[in-house]
């Protein structure tokens, strides 16, 4: 018996295969999320430093320089980037800088170079400096053991440069979803093969590893199997260490729909096997020691429906990103929809944020009016023809 997809969705959160968190280095940690709270091991900046090419000083010998009355100051060090200041600097004195080099003791202001004549040995200073000026002193972006990065983060390129500055190369992370795909049929053949006769290209496969990997999974199988229940348990057997298996075909009612018994066969424990939803509604759910399988039908819109029902708010309990979660929104038909739903039914569309744009070819078999579409129309059952002009549920996508 069908269950609602509400019901189907809780299932799928209550057997989430669990958050795993590893230390992922900084060039594997983009867009995932942070699962614990970041402290700096370092004070940042680690020293007084100078933020551009100039002249430190003492603030109080540059008082009413100009160009009329430069102030003339003996240069007794030259510092760049990385040198470390060990000449303390005395009032009458400068030092020259280059752009993040450490300030010496006794640094009070520094001189921007263009207020300068560029002295080596004697420099004239042509305005005055204010106490602290273009001065960055250690420890005022941060201290050592403050919060850098908390959990829950979505790190972005500006995270990973903090976790840099403060010399980590690995973060907390929620590890991504490990899953394998089965494309199941005697009927499929992979793109790029011949297509010999009453066969057709699976691109089930392909839009599911896409779709997967847009969604921040770690797609670990490919693998097709054909309509034979031991090359079915064998396949699922291959896959046995993933967390979550997604598999197309097979799960209706038909002589050679065989996933649930294969399912059943491997010792699995089914959790539900039809939603009363179209398209989707012959698809199956099962729990597998730690593995979650998905059985989605082969027909590619009705498998990508249902997957984006159902694995979202799975993908979402196991990486913290609450982005996954499907997001409802609310618009307003651009077209007519002329068929009526007995069923609850999603369509593909378009939206702008107001305006939806439904596509005439809703085929269960069919992708192609599927490109570009960014949203599913959410059409309550025993709904009439959707008018243009009349107000929709749509979730994104």
């Amino acid at each position: 018996m069908s269950i609602s997809i509400e019901r189907a969705v809780g299932i799928a959160r209550k057997y989430a295969p669990e958050s795993i968190v590893e230390e992922a280095l900084l060039s594997e940690s983009l867009g995932r999320v942070l699962a614990q709270d970041v402290f700096a091991p370092i004070t940042q900046p680690p020293f007084d430093r100078s933020p551009l090419d100039g002249y430190a000083v003492c603030a109080e010998d540059t008082e009413g320089a100009s160009q009329e009355a430069p102030v003339q100051l003996q240069v007794v060090d030259h510092l760049c980037a990385g040198e470390v200041a060990n000449i303390p600097l005395q009032r009458g004195q400068a030092v020259r800088l280059m752009t993040g080099a450490m300030l010496p003791e006794g640094t009070s202001g520094v001189i921007r170079q263009e207020d300068t004549d560029f002295g080596e040995k004697f420099v004239q200073v042509f305005r005055g400096v204010r106490f602290g000026e273009n001065c960055c002193r250690k420890g005022e972006e941060y201290e050592a053991g403050s919060l850098l990065l908390p959990a829950g983060t979505r790190v972005d390129a500006a995270s990973i440069a903090v976790a840099a500055g403060a010399g980590i190369s690995c973060l907390p992370m929620y590890q991504r979803a490990k899953i394998a795909i089965i494309s199941t049929g005697d009927e499929i053949c992979q793109p790029g093969q011949s297509l010999p006769e009453g066969k057709i290209y699976d691109s089930n496969r392909a839009y599911l590893a896409a779709r997967l990997r847009q969604l921040g999974a770690d797609v670990v199988n490919e693998l097709s199997a054909g309509d034979s229940l031991p090359q079915l348990c064998q396949t699922l057997e291959q896959c046995a260490e993933c967390n979550i298996i997604l598999t197309t075909g097979g799960v209706s009612v038909g002589e050679k729909d065989l996933l649930e018994l294969a399912v059943m066969a491997c010792g699995a424990q089914l959790l539900f096997h039809g939603i009363a939803i179209k398209p989707g509604m012959p698809t199956l759910m099962a729990k597998w020691n730690h593995t979650l399988i998905l059985g989605l039908s082969g027909n590619p819109f009705s498998a990508a429906v249902p997957l984006e029902l159902l694995l979202r708010p799975i993908l979402a309990k196991m990486t913290g990103d609450s982005a996954l979660e499907m997001e409802r929104q609310h618009g307003v038909a651009a077209d007519d929809f002329t068929k009526s739903s007995p069923t609850r039914r999603f369509l593909r569309a378009w939206t702008d944020g107001h305006q939806v744009k439904i596509p005439g070819a809703q085929a269960n078999g069919q992708m192609r009016s599927m490109v570009g579409c960014n949203c599913l129309v959410d059409v309550p059952a025993k709904s009439g023809p959707i008018r243009k002009g009349d107000p929709v549920d749509i979730w994104m996508l």
